[in-house]
């Protein structure tokens, strides 16, 4: 047995899962656990700490099943019981949070002795909830933030009252990522903290859905060789979608890739098919128009969105500030929901705070509601045009700011419009070093002129002054 660092988990955590009968009770509280278990299956038991966003590696070999109780004992000395005759290895961290440090489980690895190595992923269950409004949302799960006279003995009172884990937390926005034991109504938990006054901000865990491609025509130009920028001040597009999937071409053009939903992996796939897409028409390798291709430009690659094209509002929150952190240029967001989410705002505002371009698609569905973070103030919300049209399917309202070819590669959607835009914009800021995001918002506009389109000689005379 291994451990890396042991030191006391400050936080208390609580799970009950009612839903199944062989494991009675678990529960963490600090370096502490509660455990009964009647014939559980190991695998089944080490999910419930993998639901509570701790790392879990096991060997598949290890299929042994758990009996027993252990009542207010030390972690490790449990483990050491329940996983025999395995090893294993912890990992805690301690990391910053809003309210000030913390000390975490952060991975578990059970194994043959001397077969570290084969021990694989062992990913938690998403579970998604829909209100009778329509709204999407994670089970057990909630976000909040605490105001600016909170300490972190606000979050324990909050964590011993809910029976409630911290996952993560994100320090730069202020949010905690707290998952609930089972049974817990996330939505009638949320109406309560209105009397808590230490609590400003608190949401479920939203669902978002990437904005599907709809098939069209091929057009445009591309997929071509990517050509560096010529400048000495390259600006990078950053796109948050599905993914990136392995491109000769475009591998040039990417300078840095994360995959925020697995932040220990490395982003090398793209089930989907969008988030490849995309930085294709950010990084220049494809162009809506019919015209040859230019200077490109680099490109930051984040995946947000799972495999199944759906993404969580805290693992976009992880992606935004990533973004930001890695590149002063925009932000390409071609994702979004007809439900405003402060949470979701505020990290939209974190990056235009930092002087990014925020860039979001209005939406696929022409049905002039707002769609959401394109209709936030301050973010640029692009639709698309079928030459010099709107697009049939196109959404439109006064949140659209710009219009764009939206056809490319046999298929077409705001989304490609949205790629296409940050990728004017970044070429845009190269040719003029220094300019800022409300100055390059300006040119932008004033090229598209009164109807807000952005033909292909307005492109033109804007990148060619």
């Amino acid at each position: 047995m291994r451990v890396f660092l042991s030191i006391i988990f400050l936080i208390g955590l609580t799970v009950a899962n009612l839903a199944q009968a062989a494991l009675q009770e678990f529960r963490l509280d600090q370096d502490r656990v509660w455990l009964t278990a009647d014939n559980e299956p190991l695998a089944d038991l080490l999910e419930q700490f993998a639901a509570l966003g701790i790392h879990v590696h096991a060997d598949p070999a290890a299929t042994t099943t758990v009996s027993g109780t252990w009542q207010n004992m030390d972690v490790e000395t449990v483990l050491q019981k329940i996983v025999s005759p395995y090893d294993y290895q912890l990992d805690w961290l301690r990391e910053p949070g809003p309210l000030g440090e913390q000390t975490r489980l952060t991975g578990i690895r059970v194994y043959r002795k001397g077969f570290a190595d084969v021990a694989q992923p062992l990913l938690s269950r998403r579970e998604i909830e829909t209100s009778p409004s329509g709204r999407r949302f994670l089970a057990r799960e909630i976000l909040i933030g605490f105001g600016p006279a909170a300490s972190i003995d606000n979050l324990r009172a909050f964590l011993a009252r809910s029976g409630g884990t911290v996952i993560h937390a994100n320090t730069e926005l202020g949010v905690y990522r707290i998952r609930l034991p089972a049974g817990a109504n996330v939505l009638s938990l949320i109406d309560q903290l209105g009397h808590d006054k230490s609590i400003v901000l608190a949401e479920p865990n939203d669902v978002y859905d990437i904005q599907p491609l709809l098939p069209g025509q091929s057009g445009g130009s591309g997929a071509g060789q990517w050509i560096a920028p010529s400048g000495d001040q390259p600006i990078a597009v950053s796109v948050l979608d599905s993914g990136l999937a392995p491109n000769g071409n475009l591998n040039q053009a990417v300078i840095s890739a994360f995959d925020a939903t697995q932040p220990d992996s490395q982003l090398t796939t793209d089930p989907v098919g969008h988030g490849t897409l995309m930085a294709q028409l950010a990084a220049g390798l494809i162009n809506p128009f019919n015209s040859p291709l230019g200077e490109g430009v680099p490109v930051v690659a984040v995946k947000a969105f799972m495999d199944d094209g759906s993404a969580d509002a805290y693992t976009l929150l992880s992606a935004m500030t990533h973004a930001v952190n890695k590149s002063t240029g925009p932000i390409s967001l071609s994702w979004g929901s007809d439900t405003p989410s402060p949470i979701i705002e505020g990290a939209v505002r974190y990056a235009m705070d930092k002087g990014r371009l925020v860039f979001a698609a209005v939406g696929n569905k022409n049905t002039g509601k707002p769609f959401y973070p394109a209709a936030y103030s301050g973010v640029i919300g692009v639709a698309a045009s079928n030459g010099d049209q709107l697009a049939d399917y196109s959404n439109r309202g006064a949140f659209v700011d710009l219009v764009a070819p939206g056809s490319a590669g046999g298929s077409q959607g705001t989304s490609i419009a949205t790629a296409y835009v940050s990728h004017i914009a970044a070429l845009y800021m190269q040719r003029n070093p220094g300019a800022s995001a409300a100055e390059t918002t300006a040119a932008l506009k004033k090229a598209a002129g009164p109807t807000g389109f952005l033909t292909e000689s307005a492109i033109q005379q804007l990148l060619n002054k």
